[in-house]
């Protein structure tokens, strides 16, 4: 952090959300001597990213792919003593998109570990699928595109953003499945202006950008757990299964986060909860009615993940691959973090699947799963994780409504993936909550140092 304390307060700063982004406020308050106290309604820390435990299997509550553009995430762990290599799987990307229905390769392209543009223009000349003309005509159109910016009040949707490079078709179903899975937004609907950001982070970016970061241990022992010892070893309070339920003011600070049967005195306070529960502990503020307006106006989708229990001889070569016609959209090889035989099948905007019951997703996907690999026997188990509410829709409107961590209160803060702490407008990744809670943490001690 750029800001340092010069008064340690009295009474801590109360965080609301022991979730990535409440987590990791905490971390970088904890980290100047801050006292902190955490409350967190589940039992459990790392909200939307965490170790699920079945009566039978440790799953994590959702498949997860980290990239080397995730630069904060990484200085984050670090602080915290968490070596990458422990956590992480780090490969050159390598992006396969399979037509499920028709069984061929659509795009299969591998970006070697140098420097850009040297990756990508390597990566496109021997990715197969693509035509010499089609390689070329993207290394210049898809060029041009990236550096061509988007005003944000021209902001629209990525199918119209694409159709003005006139790409090749396989490349823009690729983009989609990206964008899909960047952002859990289709691209008929998500911000172009978001989505480049996205893409320029990734394929502009350092050295290293490219690289697929593959969770090699459940996501609990990536950040959540780590970060509960960091915060405990700095004599912060962690009170998991304790719900935030109002906010004491009065006319100009918050004085203390009511949660259940105690009120918790503060120094500041911070709402690291989802934007829709941050709005209800708001609305009792008056000053704060504009805020809970556009905290309203977000629509959210859910993610869906299918794990499939085959034996420990079935394996993805490329450790993930992309699939299109199907209900699967990404198939991660958990042999990575030491489950050879686990297979997890994202599905993203799953929405319009909550209808139908896990044992018939199920099916379909093992009937799915069994087409493209004919080799594999039955699964022997299945488990359905449906994460609702999973990311906000990261639309051209939504980022109208996309706030900064600050309220009207002056020691009242927002964290989470939702707000718009710079100019890029980052969708709902684990990134982006890193990000945003450095800013909320860099808010938080310029008014301590008032």
């Amino acid at each position: 952090m750029q800001n340092k304390l010069t008064n340690i307060p009295d009474k801590p700063v109360v965080i609301a959300g022991g979730g990535w982004s409440g987590l990791a406020t905490a971390c970088f308050l904890a980290e100047q001597n801050i006292p902190v106290t955490l409350v967190e309604s589940a039992k459990q820390l790392g909200g939307r990213a965490r170790k699920s435990t079945s009566r039978t299997q440790v799953l994590d509550n959702g498949q997860h792919l980290m990239m080397g553009a995730y630069t904060e995430l990484l200085k984050l762990l670090e602080q915290i003593d968490v070596n990458e290599s422990d956590v992480f799987l780090r490969t050159p990307q390598h992006l396969k998109l399979f037509n499920a229905k028709y069984l061929h390769n659509l795009i299969d392209l591998k970006l070697p570990a140098i420097q850009k543009p040297f990756n990508l223009l390597l990566g496109l000349l021997f990715c197969k699928g693509l035509s010499i003309k089609e390689k070329f005509t993207i290394l210049y159109r898809f060029d041009k595109l990236l550096k061509t910016p988007i005003e944000q009040d021209q902001d629209c949707s990525v199918t119209e953003w694409l159709a003005t490079a006139d790409l090749p078709s396989k490349y823009v179903l690729f983009l989609n499945a990206l964008c899909l899975a960047a952002m859990n937004t289709s691209a008929g609907s998500a911000s172009a202006y978001s989505f480049q950001h996205v893409l320029n982070e990734t394929f502009n970016g350092p050295q290293g950008s490219t690289d697929l970061l593959i969770p090699a241990v459940n996501l609990g022992n990536v950040f959540p757990t780590p970060a509960s010892v960091y915060l405990q070893n700095r004599q912060a309070s962690i009170l998991p299964s304790t719900k935030a339920t109002a906010i004491k003011h009065d006319e100009t600070t918050a004085t203390h986060l009511v949660c259940d049967d105690q009120e918790l005195e503060a120094s500041a306070i911070v709402l690291a909860t989802p934007a829709h529960i941050s709005s209800k502990l708001l609305k009792p503020v008056e000053d704060c009615n504009e805020l809970c307006h556009h905290l309203d106006q977000f629509r959210y989708e859910s993610i869906t993940t299918v794990y499939l229990r085959y034996n420990d001889q079935c394996r993805i070569p490329e450790n993930m691959i992309g699939l299109t016609n199907s209900l699967s959209e990404w198939v991660f090889d958990r042999s990575v973090a030491d489950q050879p035989g686990m297979i997890a099948v994202v599905i993203s905007c799953s929405d319009k699947h909550s209808e139908v019951d896990n044992k018939d997703i199920c099916l379909t996907i093992r009937n799915e799963l069994a087409v493209v690999f004919p080799d594999w026997p039955k699964p022997s188990a299945s488990w359905v994780i449906r994460e609702k509410r999973a990311t906000f829709l990261c639309t051209p409107e939504a980022n109208k409504h996309r706030p900064d961590t600050k309220t009207p209160i002056e020691n009242l803060f927002l964290s989470g993936d939702y707000l718009a702490t710079d100019e890029l407008f980052l969708p709902a990744t684990l990134e982006t909550c890193i990000r945003n809670a450095k800013a909320c943490a860099e808010e938080v001690v310029n008014y301590l140092n008032q």
